[in-house]
Order: structure tokens, then C-alpha cells, then sequence
């Protein structure tokens, strides 16, 4: 009596959903442990139930045309079996074998959109390495790092990515090959980045991830996107220009000579003010790290709108993008080594 009731729930369920959903055949194969949703809209959990890495799950639906959640049977899930899981945790394959993601290329090669233009709306992603070490001492940056051999972390801003908006504008002309392999973390898989001898060198300092081959996942999800002219040169060449009107500012020098200092973030973003203009302050977001003893400025994400070249006003690309929430209040620049 009860798996009836179960079925006649998740049958319910499903058809509740169908209205607005766009039904897809196949599996979903989780890359990453995620939450499985009953509602996606109340994020309610009934039981507790999370995706298990390369695990195969009946893939029902996605809740609209390049929705971000993906409607998923899991078996012997308590309330219901019919549950939502986030398009980043996983992909979408027909069968267990063979990845989809509606691109035509099967070969191992991306391709280029001949009429693509260059990305106009970015968000930059910028880390202050030693907290993001706290969190993820394994890494080999972070090793060389908590060893005291990258001591330039404590006087810049560190590059994740630039990624090219809206959320979700990910790996353009990227075969399913690629796609799967990255977002299965499989990063030293994927091929080298095609940058000049004098790019390779500065991304090296700029992006101490490279350690663990975070340029090319950078530029397989997001740098495809940009769609600049030369490629991955330029999409890197682009953020350093960026990073550099930072880092050698004096928001720059504030936060090296705050190591160890727990700091506001407005007044971070007043020295935004100060450097690019009035407002400038208002397209940075801080995100923070740790507990209740101790709170480290992990990242900024920083909107840009217009084209990012060597004469672009560095300042009209802040003054021109949207608004963003400051996110933490304050927290501590965390110095090198684990604390």
C-alpha cells in the first residue's frame, strides 16, 4: 500500500511539473554530492537526500528551456521519488555511456562561433588565495602556498576566472567530451590552453591554481564564451588588465598592509570609490569563509559591463554594470599559512 502511495505521489509530482517543464529522455550522472530537492522553489529535503557521484539517475525533465534544475527519479527516496537537482551537479546523457549537451561535435576540438561577438557583460572572480588555502590546504597551489613559497599572495588579489553573463552562458562549441571531463574535475585531462610564452608566464603568478590546472577549466567553461578575437590570449590578456588597475592601486596596498586585520568591506569598497569612481564600490561582492571565531575575506565577484581592451576605461567598465549586493559585512585578510 505504501510503494502505491509513493508511485501515485511521484506520478502527482511529475505531472504538477510538466506544465512548465521541457521533458528530456535519458539519465542524469551526478559529478558532485548536491541536494535533491522535493521543491525546488522551498528547497525542502524530505530525508535528507543528496546525489552520489557517478551515480545514474532516470532523467525526467528540466524545469525550462535552459532551466537550471533537472527533474530526477531517486529510488527509495522518502515523501517522493520525483526530485530536483541543479544543472551544475551533473550531466545529462542518453544513455549511460554517451554524454549530451546538444552540441554537434563529437571530437575532442572546440569549435568556434565565426559570428559570436565579444562579451560585453562579464563577472570577475577574484580570490585572496591564503583564506581560499584555509579551506582547501591539499591543493598544490596551496601547499606551495601554507609552505611560504608564494609569498606575492599576501600583496594581490588572485585570479579565479572572468565569466562571461548571464549565469549559465557556459562552454560554447565545447564537444561533450570536454564538458564531461571537466565538470568531472578531471582538469589535468583537458587540453593546454593555447596562450604566448609572455601570457603562460604572467597567469602563472597571476593564478596560482594553475597548480591544480585551473586555466584550462576556466577556459573550457567560461573563456569559450568571451569570444575575443584571439582566443584564450586575449581572453586572459583582458583580465590582467583588469586585475592590474587593482591590484597596483591602493586597494591594493590596503589590503597588504591589512594582513592579519579584520577590516569592513564597505571600506573596501570606498577605496573601489576612490580609484574608479562614485558607484564604482557598488559592482563588488565579497564572499566569506570560516566560522564563528573567525570570518576570512575569501573572494570578490566584481560586475563589468562593456568591452574590456588596453584603451578601455577601466573605470566606465565598473560606473556601466549593474548593482550588486555587498555580501559579507566584514571579515579578516587572512595571512599565508594555515592558521
Amino acid at each position: 500500500m505504501r510503494k502505491s502511495i509513493l508511485n501515485a505521489l511521484f506520478i502527482l509530482s511529475f505531472a504538477s511539473n510538466a506544465f512548465s517543464a521541457e521533458q528530456l529522455e535519458g539519465y542524469f550522472i551526478a559529478t558532485d554530492v548536491c541536494e535533491a530537492f522535493q521543491s525546488k522553489n522551498r528547497q525542502t529535503n524530505p530525508g535528507d537526500v543528496f546525489t552520489s557521484p557517478d551515480m545514474a539517475y532516470k532523467l525526467y525533465a528540466i524545469n525550462a528551456p535552459s532551466g537550471e534544475y533537472y527533474q530526477i527519479r531517486v529510488k527509495n527516496a522518502p515523501v517522493v521519488e520525483s526530485r530536483w537537482v541543479h544543472t551544475s551537479c551533473g550531466i545529462h546523457v542518453v544513455d549511460a555511456g554517451t554524454g549530451t549537451s546538444g552540441l554537434d561535435s563529437e571530437s575532442g576540438d572546440v569549435t568556434v562561433d565565426p559570428h559570436a561577438t565579444e562579451s560585453t557583460n562579464n563577472l570577475l572572480a577574484l580570490s585572496w588565495q591564503p583564506a581560499f588555502c584555509e579551506m582547501k590546504p591539499n591543493k598544490a597551489e596551496c601547499q606551495e602556498l601554507n609552505n611560504g613559497n608564494l609569498p606575492i599572495t599576501e600583496t594581490q588579489l588572485s585570479l579565479h576566472g572572468l565569466w562571461p553573463q548571464p549565469r549559465g552562458n557556459d562552454y560554447c562549441g565545447v564537444p561533450p567530451s570536454l564538458v564531461n571531463i571537466d565538470k568531472a574535475k578531471r582538469w589535468d585531462e583537458l587540453p593546454p590552453v593555447e596562450i604566448d610564452a609572455e601570457t603562460a608566464e604572467t597567469l602563472s603568478v597571476m593564478m596560482p591554481g594553475t597548480a591544480s590546472f585551473l586555466e584550462r577549466h576556466e577556459w573550457i567553461k567560461h573563456g569559450t564564451c568571451y569570444h575575443g578575437e584571439r582566443g584564450a590570449d586575449e581572453y586572459y590578456d583582458d583580465t590582467f588588465l583588469v586585475m592590474d588597475a587593482i591590484n597596483h592601486s591602493s586597494i591594493g596596498e590596503f589590503l597588504g598592509d591589512h594582513v592579519g586585520a579584520e577590516v569592513e568591506t564597505s571600506d573596501i569598497r570606498a577605496l573601489f570609490d576612490d580609484v574608479f569612481g562614485d558607484g564604482a564600490g557598488n559592482k563588488v561582492q565579497f564572499h566569506c569563509a570560516g566560522d564563528q571565531s573567525k570570518t576570512l575575506i575569501q573572494e570578490l565577484k566584481i560586475n563589468l559591463k562593456g568591452k574590456i581592451e588596453p584603451d578601455a576605461s577601466i573605470a566606465t567598465l565598473f560606473l556601466d554594470a549593474d548593482d550588486i549586493s555587498i555580501g559579507c559585512p566584514r571579515g579578516v585578510i587572512d595571512p599565508t599559512g594555515l592558521q
